[in-house]
């Protein structure tokens, strides 16, 4: 007899999702000022960080610039990050302005090697001490785009750039987008994007899912991250097929999953042995109903009845049912301890009745 025993657990991808942004925003939360690893600029009630429509349509949380009369440079310096100058990182960030174009939106970095010299270099080999691949306005007010930018690696020797602008369809604007490079001391870099205030105070700027990725093949592409949606608790997410990565956690929920099995008929089915040291399952309701005062535990002789003519106890499934359909584990448990705990009222009972016998053969003697 062969089972399939069907259950739901956490599954563990290793795939081309198994790259982490290197910039944390799961520390965002509500509020002004700078958050855990994303130290501000300007004033805290100039940067304000709230749910809002993100670039996918869905309610997620955004980082705003609300600029006053005397505003300068609106955003956050991130915390530095460990690099290799010989690979290249690429940097993306979403931005929409409202407003008026009055102001303008930077996306910069500063890169240092461990005596806190500046080691971007400009892709003809000079040092710029203040790189920014982006400077400007986004094509239309009110819409969100996504600036992808390249600081390469120390050996690189191309001129060309191959950041950009793009709109939600993944359509490449036509406005320029600075790359860079590391010289080779470099070994830190950090992410500070600004909203670069005119004093117009009714203009907005808003920022979503900053990431730094090494672009070594397993970071998701451009057209992934166009194509991603936000979980539940605001982690920017890059997906690749039907899989989504959401900071360190993969998940699917366009179908089901098979291991061993090309029909899998639930969320996860796995057609082999399983090997894992817990397994939780999540019930509604339990067997204690059995101690309940108004619980009917069957007689004996129903049990022995019903065991001649089924070949199995009652409320327990048969050899047949369970080569067609297998068992549910939370339902099996729940029903072998309602088993063990009739057999418990019947020893009980028995305890009685020999306690019962005992005491009339002592009075007889």
């Amino acid at each position: 007899m062969k089972t399939i025993i069907k259950i739901i657990i956490l599954f563990v991808c290793s795939s081309s999702l198994a790259q982490t942004n290197l910039l944390d925003t799961s520390t965002w939360t509500a509020g002004t000022g700078s958050a855990p690893g994303f130290l501000h600029n300007g004033a805290d009630e100039e940067n304000v960080r709230e749910m809002g429509i993100g670039p996918h349509g869905t309610s997620v949380l955004l980082w705003k610039a609300v600029p006053s009369a005397s505003s300068f440079n609106i955003g956050w310096t991130t915390e530095y990050i460990n690099i290799d100058h010989t690979k290249t990182y690429r940097l993306t960030l979403w931005f929409k302005k409202t407003g008026s174009n009055d102001g303008s939106t930077w996306q910069s970095f500063l890169c240092k090697d461990d005596l806190d010299n500046n080691t971007a270099l400009n892709l003809d080999g000079t040092v710029n001490g203040n790189p920014y691949p982006f400077y400007g306005d986004p094509p239309q007010l009110d819409q969100w785009y996504l600036i992808v930018s390249y600081i390469h690696g120390s050996d690189y020797n191309s001129l060309t750039s191959l950041g950009g602008i793009y709109n939600t369809s993944g359509t490449k604007q036509g406005i320029n987008v600075k790359d860079y490079k590391f010289s080779n001391t470099a070994t830190r870099i950090l992410h500070k994007p600004y909203f670069h205030s005119s004093g117009n105070i009714s203009e907005r700027q808003y920022l979503y899912a900053p990431t730094i990725y090494e672009v070594n093949g397993q970071e998701p592409s451009i057209q992934d991250i166009v194509d991603s949606q936000s979980n539940n608790n605001q982690n920017p997410t890059t997906s690749t097929g039907n899989w989504t990565l959401s900071n360190q956690d993969v998940y699917y929920n366009a179908g089901n999953v098979g291991i061993g099995t090309a029909t899998p008929d639930e969320k996860l089915a796995v057609n082999g042995n399983i090997h894992t040291k817990e397994v939780r399952v999540d019930l509604i309701g339990w067997s204690d109903f059995v101690f309940e005062k108004d619980y009917k535990l069957p007689t004996l002789k129903e049990v022995e009845k019903h065991i001649k003519e089924k070949g199995h106890l009652k409320d327990i499934p048969s050899v047949k049912e369970v080569e067609e359909n297998g068992i549910l584990l939370g339902d099996m448990n729940a029903k072998l301890l309602q088993k063990i705990e009739e057999l418990t009222l019947y020893i009980l009972q028995q305890q009685k009745e020999i306690e019962q016998l005992k005491k009339n053969l002592k009075n007889k003697g």
